[in-house]
């Protein structure tokens, strides 16, 4: 992630943090918006939380004290609302006195970043589309250091000797630009680089005893090697303030020394080491970065991402430890696929190259029919061998995707993730994504496109950068919750807020609504499928062409066939709860029942469809571990919307919420 503590160490930004304004080197930035003149109105602004904002107070002229007054408090109290990242003032030199009082007194109070630039607004305005070059930059410093971390590591355990922790030493002080030393009160300078930080931290170590972690200031860090209580430190002092990158090397930097250090601990550090390497892999091709990723992944395992498709399995570990369910995956896919540890929840992520089928057919070689399990000449030797390891573990459950391209990482795992459903209810608690046709297999493709093309228009016509974002987010964001959705793509979840409510605004639907939600999700599911054609003059026609066809109405039977068959009107309580947004309280009023009754048809239905159906089921709201939000009621109210004459009513253009 970028920081302003990383945008001021690029010369082309030529930013400084206001000596005096509120620690902001590890600030994440997003955006950067550039504002000109000085009628900072608050309706301008829009979403600028996590972004960068770049004014020049004197607008071409002299700055107008009450008008710029005014104008500074506004800005600022809007940005410290929105939590926007900081404040840049475009000013001829660097420094505080380089900026209006006004502004310096309004951005200390309201605790707002505040930095100078000498680039005017017209430099910034070219330079803001670059801004994505410089992250995925920055990604790839930081993969490549710990890339060259991981290089510097001995070969065996008995060449874990005083050069080895040299050499991590010289390669942290490089990475770094600092000063590093590796010291023990019993054993005196394990490793120094330069020669001259003996010297330089002398006055600090003198009197001071090892501690998990403490700077004496910004630009200082003292790492124990080992757990608490290890007398041996690593210390590093850099030219400039410590952000999440320098502070991220440092300890990756201390683990590895502990390794060298300590025999008994070697093996497990350098797979930690390996662990978040392979996080970072699977993060870079959940937002389709496959090249990327590919890269990353070249020095610790070359040529196990060349793979033009793949399937990806979910092992859900229920409340066990994973620790002892991952030892025994890792083993049991050796060097032919990726397993990861999910940052969301307690699964285990295994992307696996496959090499019997095509993207986009399920079983090419098999004919498994929906929600079967069972060994089949369609699945690989590492699909077996996890199966193996679910049925000896009786809380554990798996679920597989069909074949995809390798960039489609996202949709695989969501497939996956969502066949967990019905891996619990089978003998063996495995489950590989059905076969049957899906929603988006039979739209009419032209109708389809022409309409979530539209419907997606203004996120569709963004710069390339900011559009993929945020469809990424978007997407990823309606189908589990925002914390998830962080840790999976890596970014904190009040970034995926804000993108999401960027996106609602733009497209002007109301983000609470779920039906809204479930037509975003399924113009982007069109999208991601099939592209998009030119714009629709009637939009509301196009929608219900593409829901009317014979296809859609045989799909929607076949979907909602198992829920007729029970004696109660379950197909009623469903098409109430959708279009009482999935309250139950409130879907019991509408039917004159009791909150019981619906809870019941729902928990009834859900295996019937092989779907869950989590949105509401215990209350108004939400647990931040739910899993599941949209993809078992999409394909529902679509169903029930082409065969029940248009109920629940799904908004088929922008409607202002």
């Amino acid at each position: 992630m970028l920081t302003l503590g990383d945008m001021c160490a690029e010369p082309d930004f030529s930013l400084r943090i206001v000596d005096g304004s509120r620690p902001a080197a590890d600030r994440v930035v997003d955006a950067v918006r550039v504002l000109p003149g000085t009628s900072w109105n608050r309706d301008q602004l829009e979403d600028v939380g996590d972004a960068l904002l770049v004014i020049c107070p004197a607008g071409g002229g002299r700055f107008d004290r009450q008008r710029g007054h005014e104008a500074g408090e506004r800005l600022l109290r809007e940005l410290a609302r929105q939590r926007a990242s900081a404040l840049a003032v475009v000013a001829d030199r660097h420094g505080a006195s380089a900026v209006p009082s006004a502004i310096r007194v309004s951005a200390a109070r309201l605790n707002v970043p505040l930095l100078t630039t000498t680039k005017t607004l017209d430099e910034w305005s070219a330079l803001v589309p670059r801004l994505r070059e410089y992250r995925r930059r920055h990604a790839e410093w930081q993969a490549e250091q710990l890339t060259a971390l991981l290089n510097r590591l001995p070969d065996r355990l008995a060449d874990a000797d005083a050069a080895a922790m040299q050499r991590v030493a010289d390669w942290l002080a490089a990475a770094l630009e600092a000063e590093v030393l590796v010291s023990d009160p019993q054993r005196g300078v394990l490793a120094a680089s330069p020669t001259t930080a003996p010297a330089t931290f002398a006055p600090l170590l003198v009197g001071r005893s090892a501690e998990p972690s403490g700077a004496a200031s910004p630009n200082t860090r003292f790492v124990p090697l080992a757990g608490a209580g290890s007398a041996t430190v690593l210390a590093v002092t850099a030219r400039r303030s410590f952000d999440d990158a320098g502070t991220d090397l440092t300890r990756h930097a201390a683990k590895v020394l502990g390794l060298i250090d300590q025999a008994d601990r070697r093996h497990h550090q350098v797979a930690d080491a390996e662990r978040e390497l392979k996080l970072s892999v699977f993060q870079l091709l959940m937002i389709g970065e496959e090249a990327a990723a590919q890269r990353v992944m070249t020095p610790l395992a070359p040529g196990l991402l060349d793979m033009e498709s793949m399937r990806v399995y979910v092992i859900d570990c229920a409340e066990e430890d994973r620790e002892i369910t991952a030892r025994l995956g890792e083993r049991a896919v050796a060097d032919h696929a990726l397993l990861v540890r999910c940052p969301a929840f307690n699964h285990l992520i295994v992307i696996d190259p496959a090499r019997d089928g095509a993207p986009g057919n399920a079983y090419a070689t098999s004919d498994l029919p929906s929600g079967t399990s069972g060994t089949t000449s369609g699945t690989s030797e590492t699909a077996e061998a996890l199966r193996r390891i679910v049925i000896s573990l009786p809380s554990h459950r798996m679920g597989g995707s069909r074949v995809h391209e390798l960039g489609e990482v996202a949709d695989a795992y969501e497939e996956a993730r969502n066949a967990l459903a019905q891996a619990s209810r089978l003998p063996d608690r495995v489950a590989l994504a059905e076969d049957r046709m899906h929603l988006v297999d039979v739209l009419p493709p032209k109708t389809a496109r022409r309409w979530a093309g539209t419907l997606l228009h203004p996120l569709l016509t963004l710069p390339m950068s900011r559009r993929d974002q945020l469809l990424r987010t978007l997407d990823l964001g309606l189908e589990v919750r925002h914390k998830a959705a962080g840790r999976l793509l890596g970014i904190h979840r009040n970034t995926v807020t804000h993108r999401m409510n960027t996106c609602f605004d733009l497209l002007g639907l109301d983000r609470d609504s779920v039906l809204n939600q479930i037509v975003v999700s399924a113009a982007l599911k069109i999208v991601i499928a099939h592209g998009h054609d030119d714009l629709s003059t009637d939009l509301e026609a196009d929608f219900t062409a593409m829901v009317s066809t014979p296809e859609v109405r045989a799909w929607a039977e076949s979907f909602l066939r198992p829920l007729k068959d029970d004696s109660r009107d379950l197909l009623r309580t469903l098409r109430a709860w959708l279009e009482n947004d999935t309250h139950v309280e409130s879907t019991a009023t509408a039917l004159d029942i009791s909150p019981v009754t619906v809870r019941a048809h729902l928990r009834t239905a859900a295996p019937l469809i092989q779907r869950e159906l989590t949105l509401d089921l215990d209350g108004d709201t939400l647990p931040d571990d739910d899993e599941h939000v949209l993809s078992g009621v999409r394909p529902l109210a679509f169903a029930l919307h082409a065969t029940t004459t248009g109920r629940p009513l799904l908004p088929s253009r922008p409607v202002h919420g």
